[in-house]
């Protein structure tokens, strides 16, 4: 049995104790008296967060694409189009309210860019230089001249046969004018490319019997179910302090330990994110005599 987990967005939770980080080793089972004397009734179990990083890539198209191979020899994108794909996951235990093993990063989003940070191109081309009408194609070979006259410029000032005062942080400074104007350019035949990073947490309850669980879904390409699988290690942690009596002893009392799991996430048969974590539901249950500590 698959279960379906919505996608939650949570600020980053405090640290937990380091009480909290020994009960999600080992937990006391059923009714006992806690600390302050109080009979309470403990059920072990385990909740994990999982933060999946997404990549959204945003390619739009230059208003010259179609004149790039003919003036520049490359080809531009023609087409605007817009993906996104699961990049890295990382997982935590969730106890006391606080991530408290394997801690994720809080939830962000960046923004990089290959040709560019904005969406748009300017309204006025940088090529025009006057207010003369002129076709798309002139317009576009205009273009082209200014790119491959910034690299003469470009070439001429680092070999030194033009500017021969400018050197230094002028030179740094003047080569990088040169760079942006060209990139500037650049844009309007091969378009541009942004780059949206972005995290989202999804909260799992664990669940005795089930060791997998789909936690998202991919939204671009062929869709594919993002998966949680649990593969518990062969045998329980030991604790040296645990000294185990027969269930049948009056004093026995019933401990959970967990059990260490591979917790990974997976699209497709695609690992993109894994942890060694106690998970209570793979474990056992021990008894001992009085409360444990």
């Amino acid at each position: 049995m698959k279960r379906v987990f919505g996608i939650l967005m949570l600020t980053l939770l405090t640290m937990a104790s380091a009480s909290a980080q020994n009960s999600i080793y080992k937990a006391v089972v059923g009714a006992h008296k806690d600390a302050t004397g109080n009979i309470v009734v403990s059920d072990p179990s385990t909740t994990l967060a999982v933060d999946l990083v997404f990549e959204t890539e945003q390619v739009v198209v230059g208003p010259y694409a179609k004149y790039a191979q003919k003036y520049l020899e490359t080809r531009g994108a023609l087409v605007d189009k817009s993906t996104t794909s699961l990049k890295s996951a990382k997982l935590a235990i969730v106890t006391d309210n606080a991530l408290a093993a394997g801690t994720v990063a809080e939830p962000t989003t960046t923004i990089s860019s290959y040709l560019g940070s904005e969406n748009e191109f300017p309204k006025i081309s940088p090529d025009r230089t006057s207010s003369s009408a002129m076709s798309l194609d002139d317009a576009a070979a205009q273009a082209a001249q200014a790119i491959f006259t910034i690299r003469k410029n470009r070439m001429d000032l680092i070999s030194g046969e033009a500017g021969e005062n400018v050197f230094g942080g002028g030179l740094k400074d003047a080569l990088e004018a040169l760079d942006a104007k060209e990139q500037a350019y650049l844009e309007l035949f091969l378009g541009k490319k942004v780059t949206t990073t972005y995290t989202q947490r999804v909260i799992v309850p664990i669940v005795t019997g089930e060791n997998e669980y789909v936690i998202a879904h991919t939204t671009s390409g062929k869709p594919e179910d993002i998966k949680l699988v649990l593969t518990p290690s062969e045998a329980t942690p030991k604790f040296s302090t645990l000294s185990e009596v027969d269930p049948r002893d009056k004093t026995a009392i019933a401990v959970r330990i967990a059990n260490i799991a591979t917790c990974a996430v997976k699209v497709g048969n695609n690992v993109v994110g894994s942890a060694s974590l106690p998970i209570f539901e793979l474990g056992r249950t021990a008894y001992v005599a009085g409360v444990a500590k």
